[in-house]
């Protein structure tokens, strides 16, 4: 298995949709989503309950809603389980400490390429002030991409959010990782080049900030006359 294989999709609960949360969201709907993180990684809701605790002391990420409802992991399903189990002929190219399948259920938030014109500039704004003041205090997100770059909505109001942290680093706990992280369409040029792929290249600030760019770039090209959505395709 190459990669976290993420998958996301809607899911429904009473229970888990009548919780009562700092934020409240216009939309109870949820969304879970499946992944095969490594194990020897941060754990995704430890990093999320450091953001939570950056968003009560710094104003430019008081937004940041508190959306995680539901963290499991199933710890007798990783990949080195799987691949030592009878009959499998790689076991030698089997390392410990693999990936573990995970799920984690959030208040669904919306992509905010389905924004266009102020509102889509404002919510993309907002996520690079976020992403900067979480910086500053040790969490480096690492992975600025379109479906990363989220918004949810409260009394009319859109409110832009940096979501998605199972490929941050908490730098408090770890030093900056030579690991080369990201979606590649919006990845820093610095990150792709064989230096980079040899894990030469620190994961610096502006590496994030040249992947906003390239987000702002790319969904401004696929928008299509100035009354649009920057969801539709050019």
């Amino acid at each position: 298995m190459r990669g976290r294989t993420t998958v996301v999709f809607s899911v429904k609960s009473t229970a888990l949709s009548g919780l009562q949360l700092d934020f409240q969201f216009e939309s109870p709907e949820l969304v879970a989503k499946l992944y095969w993180p490594e194990d020897t990684h941060q754990s995704e809701p430890i990093i999320f309950d450091e953001v939570c605790k950056i968003t009560q002391i710094d104003l430019d990420a008081l937004s940041h809603p508190r959306g995680l409802v539901l963290f499991y992991q199933f710890k007798k399903i990783s990949t080195y389980k799987i691949s030592i189990a009878p009959g499998l002929k790689d076991i030698e190219r089997v390392r410990p400490g693999s990936c573990i399948l995970t799920r984690i259920t959030s208040r669904e938030l919306i992509p905010i390429t389905k924004l266009f014109g102020k509102e889509f500039l404002t919510a993309w704004w907002q996520i690079v002030n976020c992403h900067h003041a979480l910086w500053k205090i040790g969490v480096h997100h690492r992975d600025a991409s379109t479906s990363n770059l989220t918004e949810y909505r409260t009394h009319g109001q859109f409110t832009g959010v940096l979501n998605d942290y199972d490929l941050s680093l908490f730098q408090r706990d770890s030093p900056n990782s030579p690991e080369r992280t990201g979606t590649v369409p919006f990845m820093a040029l610095d990150l792709l080049i064989p230096e980079s792929m040899a894990g030469k290249v620190e994961h610096v600030y502006a590496h994030d900030a040249e992947s906003f760019i390239w987000v702002l770039t790319w969904t401004c090209l696929r928008m299509k006359g100035a009354n649009s959505s920057a969801g539709t395709d050019h």
